[in-house]
This record gives C-alpha cells, structure tokens and sequence, in this order.
C-alpha cells in the first residue's frame, strides 16, 4: 500500500476530513475540532524511516518544540502532540491552520488549498514580491529562527513551501524537521541547503537567505547570483541593493567569509533597511569582498553608486546584467534496494525497473516516481534535476521497507521465520513454536524460568526443539511476536495474533513439573479482527464520548463507533452539567451493541452560563470556551486550598484583611499550584469533567477580560505593552468624581509610610489598602477589579528580549498612582517567583483537549 493509499489516521477529538500535502516526512491532514475549529494535523509514519532511532529523533524534535512554539508569533503554533492508538505507526501533530490561497480566512474544507510563499510565489506574474513585503518576510522569520536557536534547535529545511500565512502574516511550518542544533542527519532540499550541510544555525539562515533571493528576484535558488534583467526603479531601488547586499552575504558559499552568521544579526540588518537605513559595514575591506561574490554582488555594487554624476561621466553604457541559459536536459537514473523495482511516473505509466536506463528531464523540473515491488511497500521519490545533471546522472535511490502480511489462501512466513498453513479465514502455525522460533523473545522478555521448558519432539517426521509454556507467558509471546511483526511489516494494526495451546498434549518425557504447572507447547493462529460496532444515543444528546480512554466522537446525534475490538470495553460519557458517567460492557466478534444512556444532572458547570463552583467562587462565560472567576481569589479560597494541600500560607501583609479581600504576597508558582489543586478537587466532586481545567489567563486572554479593542497580535506582553493605547478600563479621561476602582487615593496618603506625591491627587476611594473583591463596579462582561485592588499574575513571560525570565502582572493595585499604569493594555514585569502584598491573582475555567491513552 502507497502512501497516499494509506486509510485516513485517527487523531482524537477530531474528525479527519482530507489529505492536502505531504512529502517524504509525512502528510498533512485537514481536521475538525470538537469545538468545530479546522486544524492542520501533520502524521510521520514509522514505516518511512529505515531504522527506530531516526523516527525517536524527530518525534523527539517536536516534543521539544511544541512548548515554545507558541511564544513566538512568526512560528506555526502547535496545540497537541500524539502517537497512533498502537503506540507506533504513527506521531502527529495539530497546528493552527494556514490562510486559503484564494480565500484566506473564509475557509471551505473541500476546496482548501494552503496559502504558502512558495504558492504566493508562483501566483505572481514574475514571482517577485514588493521589496517592503521582502523585508517584512525576512524580519519575521529571522526573529522566528531566532528564537529557535537561543533554545538549541534548528530548523533544517527553510524553504518557500514551509512559510505558510495565518491572518495574512507569514510563519514557519513544517516543524517537523525540528531537532537540536548540530544534528547532521542529511535532510533539507537542495539549493536551499549550504555547502557545508544542514543542522546548524548558519544553516538555518543560508537557507533563509535563498528564500529571499527566490522572492525578490523571482528566480530559483539554484540560479543564485544571477539576477533578473529588470530591477526596481525609483525610490525602492537602494533598498532593493542593499536587501540583495545581504542576500549575498548569507549566502555566500564560504562560511568564513559571511558577515552575518546568526539570525539576530540578520533581523538586525532587515530592520535598518526597513527604516530606511543603510546597514552598517565595515569600509573598503567588506565593500571589495562584496564585490567578490561572482556577478551578482559585483553588479548590485555597481548599481548602488552607479547613479552618480561622477560614474556617469566615466561610463556611456551600463553594465549588461546576467541572463540565465535557455531551459536544459539533463539525465537521471533510479537505483533501489533490492533492485528490481517497478518504477512508475506520476502519471502512473511504467517507465522502467531498478536499476533504471538513462532517462532525461529537464533541468530545474521535479520529478516523482513510484517504486513498486511485490513484498515491500510502495515507495515515493522526488527530487529536482540540477544543472550537473547534464554532465552525469542524477540519481534517485531508495531501501524498500518489507511488507508482507498474510494473504487469505496462501502460505506464509512471518519475520522469525515460523510457516503457517491457510485455514479458512486464519493462518495457523504448521508447527509447535520451536526453541529457535522463541530464542529471540527470551533473549528480549526473560520469561519465568518455571513457567517455560523445552521438550524434543517429532515435526514432520524430524526431531525438534519445541517450547512448553504456560497459559500467560504464551499469549505474552504473542503480544510480542505481533509488536515486532509490525515493525517489521508482516503484521498489520488490523491482525489478531494468538497462542492456541494444545492442552491435551501428552508425551513421556514431560517432566512432572511440567504436568503440574500445565505447560504445553502450542502454535500461533493470524487472522484479521473481526470488529464489533456500538450505537450509542444519549439523553440528553451532545455528550463527549470516549471508548476505553480515546475519544470516539460527540452525541449529537446517535453516534456510531466503529471497529471496537471485542472483549470488555469501557466507555465514558461527559456532558457540562450532567454526571459523568461511566459504563462497562461486552462486545463480541461481529457485535452491533446498542446502547441507550440517560445522564444525571448536577452542579456543574456549562460553559456559556454563569456559574458558582464548590468553593463558592462565581464564574462567568467570555465566550463559549473561557469562564472567567468574576472576582480575584480571595483570601477564604486561598486558605481552603491551604488547609487541604498542606502548602506553606501566603505571608500576612502589614494591613489587617477580611476573607473577601483578595489574597496577596502569592508567586506565579503559587498560583499555578491552586488552580491545580482546585482542578483536582472540582473534578472529584464531578463539578468540571477531567477535560475542564482551572489555570491563569494568558496575557491575551486578560486584554480580552478587560475588554481592550486593540489588535493584539504582538510578539509577547512586552511588545504589546509598547504600544497600549492610553485608555482607561472605564474611558479615555480620569473620572471627576466617581470610584472606578481601589488605587492609591487620599486615604491610602493618610496611613504612615505612604507619601502623599505617591498617590492620585484629588480621588478618594475609600480605602488604604486591600478593599473586599467587588467593592466597585462591574464591567461589561460582569467582571470586577480588573483594575485596581491587586495585580494578577498571567501566565506568560514578559519579554523574548534578553535572558531573565520575567512574569507579567495585570490590571494595577491598590498603590497604583502614575496614569501610565492604570492604562487598560499596562504590564508590570517582575519575575515570577516574586511576593507582594500587591501581587494577587484570579483563575479562569477552560477546555481541553482530550488526550488519547
């Protein structure tokens, strides 16, 4: 089976619509959330690797990345990381979806073709992007690389087809390849991979470099230095040069000779020229090894200072610019392992068997072939012909993976080399498991040495070696004789592989302990699952429904689970506001169960309502997927969980407190480690559903709390924090006389220690210190003291600029005077292990998705 003849995967919680791109490291999949939202879902498939370790190393590579992928808006976020139900056909990950290449964000899943740069690219009438659009590009993804290397990983193929475009704006994909920096595995694509290889940071950026040649220019990177007859006139031309000054210069063959060797270099130089600026360098010694680089850098020098008065009294005509040779042939050869390989082309004609003829194709075109033996999966290769392939053959090669599972009807032999028979709709072992059929486990499992022994015996008229084992170390056998049949390809996800024992098996040489313990030798029986269906109604409908801990799909209408190994199954239903509810039953071979379910109600919570929980902490909806704690946590919630968990109290502030102020001197930790302790409690009490969480907000989601407008797509809090608007949670102007909320106020200057310069003129709000949770008015979606009382901790750090690691605080506090501060978008930075008596926090309820088992 090809691989784009494989069955659609199964990724829990979503429903897998279609394939729409792939390549040799895996497809990539549209999906649809439980809550209704399409995702991108990338699949890398075992059997696409030659050996173990290389397939660990990716999945290795995306576990690393995907808890900073989404700590960068230039990098393709990653929201869940999963294997295959059976733990190793597959891993997988869901990401935000890219922009439709003709319809944005206006997505139609049936029509939806993924807006890349490479697309973008080729949609153009000369492939050439604005030289502003260029830079915008390349400053994006250069910070983006960047904040991958300062956390030691590389990216190893930065191509045009891996920048795709959320919400118009460019970012990294196909993260795929991710692994850490100095990794040497040869992957990537030719002309965007450097002379000395992939793996590396300077790599990185080589490759980034080709991508803004292609897209400034509009040629192919392997045209590099040429450049097109026709550069941008006018005002954008020196920008234009000094863009291509850089392009030259990480792309520069020889690594010791390029000025720019990091991404934070890079970015650095794009943001010059982006405001205008010529980038700094370093005399007459970097202007003549410009000039150096074949004749392209020696061109865009020419042309920088070529509009002089002086140069054009020198010069009556202008230098002629490279032109790129007509289209060329070049030749190419298929190589397999084992040979003997039919080779189709992408039309599916076959053009030949391995070790192909010389064949021919024209240099700069790709070319996919498929390799087709009997035994071996089918296998896809592509490459693009390059200019040395008019010299001599490219060639494309490939080791086939074995793929031989039984066929209804014919003999067999599975990977250890053990025959089977076909017998009606099975496959069965033509002999008892013999000693060197088992070596190989025992090496690996060293079953009991009282539950096996080895008995000789005649097979086919010649003595053998055979096992006796019992009842349990024989179906472990099996378990692990179908594990390694698969990985091997003899076995499939959808074969059942058993030990039938051959209880009434009586020989003389027995021993007596054999006969007390009950060994016996057996043989091995194959044949594919025969699968049970459940059809499963709930009332009410609209139940999240997992079978034997993996999600199988909503209740929205009757549901219909499918293939459903027989044996005990355990389902569990969960509905906001209703008993979860758990129910165990049988499903035989062939089985269609019908099951009827009626929910029982509770005090849970329904996301969209408002809601108090079992500490009697008042929520309510931002949305059908956010319920927001209407106050900040009080000191009585703050003390339970105290009580309950055994963590150290918070430290008492110098001013008395009442339980309904809001607790203070809490660390981010501390916060953290409440809405952990007040999920585990809510959910034992069956008041959220183990896919309900307590945690902070996101510094985003707090904007959203506070009701800001603003666009807030920046890099981090600090980057948006640069660029508040000066409003008021309450308006653009200081209220005259009403209380908006608990600041430094006249009362506050009446207490010792607080100087009267260090508190608002002229407002008076009550209160010295901490006032009781809602003490002033709500906003508009019923929430208080979002500014005012204490600062909450978020979740997010600060700042990517520099090392130290900085929380971020919201909303201001009860000695919060300066008007910068009390802007609505204001962000305080302090780390996140610090306590104050103006530090507090409040949690909010959300979704998540259900993990598979």
């Amino acid at each position: 089976m090809s691989a784009k003849d494989r069955p659609s995967p199964v990724i829990p919680d979503h429903e897998v619509l279609r394939k729409f791109g792939g390549g040799s490291y895996g497809e990539v999949w549209l999906a649809q959330g439980v809550t209704g939202a399409l995702r991108a879902v990338k699949v890398v498939w075992r059997e696409d690797f030659e050996d173990e370790r290389g397939f660990e190393r990716e999945f290795e590579g995306i576990l690393k990345f995907e808890p900073i992928s989404r700590d960068h808006p230039a990098l393709v976020n990653i929201l869940h990381v999963g294997r295959s139900r059976d733990g190793t056909s597959f891993y997988y990950y869901v990401m935000e979806l890219g922009d439709d290449l003709g319809a944005g964000r206006d997505i139609n899943p049936i029509e939806y073709e993924p807006r890349t740069l490479k697309a973008d690219h080729h949609q153009s009438d000369d492939g050439r992007w604005s030289t502003n659009e260029c830079i915008d590009v390349g400053l994006r993804l250069a910070e983006a690389l960047d904040h991958l290397h300062e956390r030691g990983l590389a990216h190893r193929d930065v191509k045009p087809s891996n920048v795709i475009f959320v919400n118009g704006r460019a970012k990294l994909a196909d993260i795929g390849l991710v692994a850490a920096r100095g990794q040497r595995t040869f992957v990537g694509t030719e002309g965007f991979v450097p002379p000395e290889g992939p793996g590396s940071a300077q790599a990185d950026i080589y490759s980034l470099g080709k991508v803004l040649y292609e897209i400034a220019t509009g040629m192919d990177r392997l045209n590099f230095p040429e450049l097109p007859e026709e550069v941008p006139s006018g005002p954008d031309r020196k920008r234009w040069l000094e863009l291509n000054r850089i392009i030259c210069d990480v792309c520069e063959p020889r690594i010791s000779k390029r000025k720019i060797s990091n991404a934070s270099d890079l970015a650095t130089a794009l943001k010059r020229i982006q405001r205008g600026k010529s980038r700094r360098r370093s005399g007459a010694a970097v202007w003549g090894t410009t000039l150096l680089l074949s004749g392209f850098s020696a061109w865009a020098g020419w042309q920088l200072v070529g509009g002089s008065d002086l140069i054009e009294k020198w010069v009556e005509k202008p230098v002629e610019p490279v032109k790129l040779a007509e289209p060329t042939v070049g030749m190419l050869r298929i190589f397999s392992f084992p040979e003997g390989a039919d080779v189709l082309d992408s039309n599916g004609v076959m053009v030949g068997t391995t070790p192909t003829t010389t064949m021919t194709a024209r240099v700069g075109e790709d070319v996919t072939f498929l390799l087709r033996m009997d035994k071996f999966r089918p296998l896809e290769i592509s490459g693009r012909m390059t200019m040395r392939a008019v010299n001599e053959p490219m060639v494309l090669s490939a080791k086939l993976q074995v793929f031989s599972p039984p066929q209804q009807g014919e003999a067999w032999e599975d990977h250890l080399g053990y025959l089977y028979q076909p017998i009606d709709d099975h496959h069965f072992g033509s002999g008892y498991v013999t000693k060197e059929v088992w070596s190989e486990y025992a090496d690996e499992k060293d079953p009991p040495g009282d539950q096996v022994e080895v008995l000789q015996v005649s097979q086919n008229g010649e003595p053998e070696d055979v096992i006796l084992a019992s009842d349990g170390v024989a179906a472990d056998f099996a378990n692990w004789l179908h594990e390694g049949g698969v990985k091997a390809g003899f076995f499939t996800e959808h074969n059942e592989v058993r030990a039938v024992r051959e209880i009434s098996f009586e020989n003389p040489a027995m021993t007596q302990h054999s006969r007390e313990r009950g060994l016996r030798p057996f043989r091995i029986m194959v044949r594919e699952i025969v699968y049970g269906t459940i059809h499963l109604t709930t009332h009410p409908p609209g139940a999240d429904v997992t079978v034997n801990g993996v999600a199988a799909g909503t209740t929205d209408e009757p549901l219909l689970i499918e293939q459903v190994k027989p044996g005990e199954v355990e389902l569990q239903v969960l509905l906001e506001g209703y008993k979860p509810l758990v129910k165990k039953l049988v499903v035989g071979e062939g089985w269609a169960v019908e099951e009827d379910l009626t929910l029982a109600e509770n005090q849970g919570v329904v996301f969209g309502r408002e809601w108090v929980n079992g500490v009697g902490m008042k929520f309510a909806p931002l949305g059908d997927e956010l319920m927001v704690s209407i106050w900040e946590t009080r000191l009585r919630d703050y003390e339970l969980f105290i009580k309950e968990s055994g963590q150290t109290p918070a430290r008492a502030p110098s001013f008395p407190q009442d339980p309904d102020h809001p607790v203070v001197n809490v660390s981010r930790a501390d916060a953290m480690a409440f809405c952990e302790w007040l999920s585990k409690r809510e959910q034992k009490d069956e008041r959220i559903s183990p896919s309900h969480i307590y945690r902070l907000p996101t510094d985003r989601e707090w904007s959203r709390m506070a009701g800001m407008k603003e666009e807030e797509e920046g890099d981090s809090p600090g980057w948006r924090d640069a660029r508040k608007d000066e409003v008021f949670p309450w308006g653009a102007s200081w209220p005259d006389t009403e209380k908006v909320g608990n600041f430094a106020d006249m009362t506050a200057a009446r207490v010792p220690g607080i100087s009267i310069e260090r508190t608002i003129p002229g407002y008076d709000d009550g209160f010295a210190y901490t006032s009781p949770v809602g003490s002033f008015g709500a906003n508009k979606f019923g929430l208080f003291d979002l500014s005012g009382n204490v600062q909450e901790w978020v979740e997010d750090e600060y700042s990517q600029v520099g090392r130290k690691i900085l929380g971020v605080l919201r909303g201001g506090g009860w000695n919060t005077y300066q008007l910068e501060n009390l802007y609505t978008g204001s962000r305080n930075a302090v780390p996140p292990t610090y306590e104050d008596s103006i530090y507090g926090f409040r949690v909010v309820l959300v979704k998540v998705t259900q993990q598979s088992q």
